[in-house]
């Protein structure tokens, strides 16, 4: 299999008007007074991107899939849903490197409050952001780890106070630190977050207990010779985020106070544009009860919602959405806004970041559920034959004509014994389905694949399939074992 590099493919929308791309919301709704929220169908939402109402292509309700739901397997198959992985989670960051010492003790004692009134405790995850990088409290489950099942928070105060002992031995967290140094550091450990977040199928919630980071930093850099403007970083994170299906519910660590300073006022405004890009909220001194209650009541009700803008909306600007409900005593909470980057319209760059971080995951991405396998091909036996099963739930399938249309990708991932990685070109796959087949995919799922040759050495491949409608991804890494040792 050849090497070389991960290139665009048809994955936008393309009419008379020219090419153009989905713009995909993950809406939570919950009712006005506490009671549960009603079911929505299309017809009771209006989308506005810049004012101008919008034609709602996908409208579907986000499966709050179950942790320990393992696919049901065919023989000589493998899947990237074992059953071990955690379902939607909510992983808390507590940033005691932008938060200050003063303020500690009372966010601290927030959190604790929050978590000891937390009766679900699976799916929630506790880190500290230090001058070290990221550190686990109660940290995601690494590769083959089963998410646990304990109640964690029982002992929480005392894991967390030996966590934050062993940072302090560290001396004050940002005091030497240059002030840019520490705004990379804290966008660094953000996408470290993000790597693990991202292969958990799903809504994901971050609960970023944080004073923030500003958006620029005034004076001479030293190597850039100019004051350090970290808005593209902003705007890069929040994309990652978005796409990945994570949402930032921000809570302000100032104590039970904050003083109105130019530099708090570029925090907090870091803090409102990374939570409205991602479809979450900016809490007020401390408030980390709030934003759990809101994250949990978000992940037990939500949609997925897409329409295709026209192509002159890709102009690099910043976009303003708006929802509207037509039921009464109804909230919805989602993205607010996004940047409508004309890169992205011409298509490729949210696919080639998509599956360059499934191909560097240590674990397989199930977003998109996958069950596959891999042998000798039986006409070609230097090739193999790798097929996977699509669970079609998972994707988008535009219905229209009488038939259901959708495209995704596969890309191979050739993992050999030496550590080296060889990594194919996406290979579009259209699919086009009539009822009866789309009724049979609902159970049987949709099968793609090909017959390829590798080198001896490869040990193992990784399929990765990416969805072209709604940007979602999923990967299942299949063991090769003798299957190669005919391929030259």
């Amino acid at each position: 299999m050849p090497a070389v590099a991960v290139s665009s493919w048809a994955w936008a929308k393309n009419d008379a008007k020219g090419m153009t791309r989905m713009v995909r919301l993950n809406v939570a709704v919950a009712a006005s007074h506490g009671d549960t929220a009603p079911e929505l169908k299309a017809d009771d939402l209006q989308v506005f991107d810049n004012g101008k109402e919008q034609k709602i292509e996908v409208f579907r309700r986000n499966e709050a899939r179950q942790k320990g739901s393992a696919a049901v397997l065919k023989p000589g198959e493998v899947t990237n849903r074992t059953g071990n992985a955690p379902g939607q989670v909510t992983v808390i960051l507590f940033d005691l490197l932008n938060t200050h010492m003063e303020d500690q003790g009372y966010v601290r004692g927030q959190l604790l409050q929050a978590l000891n009134k937390t009766e679900k405790t699976d799916s929630l995850y506790l880190y500290l952001l230090t001058i070290k990088g990221l550190q686990g409290v109660h940290g995601l489950p690494g590769p083959g780890e089963a998410a646990g099942t304990t109640p964690w928070t029982k002992d929480v105060a005392a894991k967390l106070d030996e966590a934050m002992q062993g940072v302090n031995r560290l001396g004050p967290q940002n005091d030497n630190m240059m002030p840019w140094d520490r705004v990379n550091s804290t966008y660094k450990a953000l996408g470290s977050l993000l790597d693990q977040m991202g292969g958990i199928g799903g809504r994901k919630n971050l609960v970023w207990v944080t004073r923030g980071v500003p958006l620029e930093i005034g004076g001479q850099h030293p190597d850039w010779g100019t004051p350090a403007n970290f808005e593209p970083l902003l705007r890069q994170l929040s994309g990652q985020l978005d796409a990945s299906g994570v949402a930032v519910y921000a809570v302000e660590a100032f104590g039970a106070g904050r003083e109105a300073s130019s530099s708090v006022l570029q925090e907090v405004q870091t803090l409102d544009e990374l939570a409205g890009m991602t479809g979450g909220k900016v809490y007020g001194d401390g408030n980390v009860g709030a934003a759990l209650d809101d994250a949990a009541e978000a992940a037990r009700s939500s949609y997925v919602v897409g329409y295709y803008p026209p192509p002159g909306n890709w102009n690099g600007k910043l976009h303003k959405i708006k929802l509207k409900c037509s039921l009464k005593d109804v909230k919805l909470q989602s993205k607010t806004q996004y940047m409508a980057y004309a890169l992205e319209a011409s298509g490729g760059a949210e696919e080639q970041a998509a599956v360059r971080t499934a191909a560097e995951s240590a674990v397989d991405t199930d977003e998109i559920g996958l069950a596959g396998s891999a042998g000798p091909d039986a006409k070609e036996p230097a090739k193999t034959s790798i097929r996977v099963r699509i669970r079609a739930q998972d994707i988008i399938l535009l219905e229209g004509g009488g038939k259901y249309r959708g495209e995704v990708s596969l890309t191979y991932v050739a993992y050999g014994a030496g550590g080296q990685k060889i990594m194919s070109r996406p290979l579009p796959v259209p699919i086009e389905l009539t009822d009866a087949q789309r009724e049979q995919a609902m159970k049987d799922g949709i099968v793609a694949g090909h017959d390829i040759g590798f080198g001896s050495s490869v040990e193992k491949v990784r399929v990765i399939v990416f969805d072209n409608y709604s940007d979602a991804v999923g990967s299942v890494t299949l063991p090769l074992g003798g299957a190669t040792k005919a391929g030259g």
